[in-house]
């Protein structure tokens, strides 16, 4: 138990940022900028052929849009929330989708205005493929950095994740 004299500990507001920390933060910013492309396209060029054949002109989009669909499907309502877009947006991407045999929809017998959206085995195969194939390139990627500099990393990425969940 506290004695009446003792202070609690206030939680401290984050110090203003000073010009150097900004123009550090600025070239960080840049920096991951023009990275984001090289990053990308090395990425690509290391796609096995079979799998971007496979692709064709299904877009990443698409693509990770599956990540949002569970085995049993999703209402358009709930995938546009997830996708972070509009009913209308979800609806045309949910077209293109089925177009590409990526997901089908299935109305609710007990009221046909309710659609879900459900990914198709060929998806579900697809995007174990890409997500496999994604890994194995990410972690040649990874495997250039020294110790000191993947467990750096590391802790930007967790305190990143970290502010985003606040």
């Amino acid at each position: 138990m506290k004695s009446q004299g003792s202070k609690t500990a206030q939680p401290q507001a984050n110090p203003e940022p000073t010009s150097d920390l900004v123009e550090q933060a600025d070239g960080l910013i840049e920096q991951l900028a023009r990275l984001q492309p090289r990053l990308q396209r090395m990425l690509a060029l290391s796609m096995p052929e079979d799998l971007r054949n496979e692709l064709g002109s299904i877009t990443i989009r698409q693509l990770g849009s599956l990540a949002y669909l569970p085995d049993g499907g999703a209402t358009m309502r709930n995938f546009a929330d997830a996708l972070g877009i509009t009913g209308a947006a979800a609806t045309a991407l949910a077209d293109r989708m089925i177009s590409h045999g990526l997901a089908e929809r299935h109305y609710q017998p007990e009221d046909r205005r309710t659609v879900r959206l459900a990914p198709t085995e060929r998806a579900k195969d697809l995007l174990k493929q890409y997500r496999t194939w994604q890994q194995d390139a990410m972690a040649g990627v990874l495997a250039k950095l020294s110790e000191h500099e993947l467990a750096t990393f590391l802790a930007v990425l967790n305190a990143l994740e970290s502010h985003l969940e606040q």
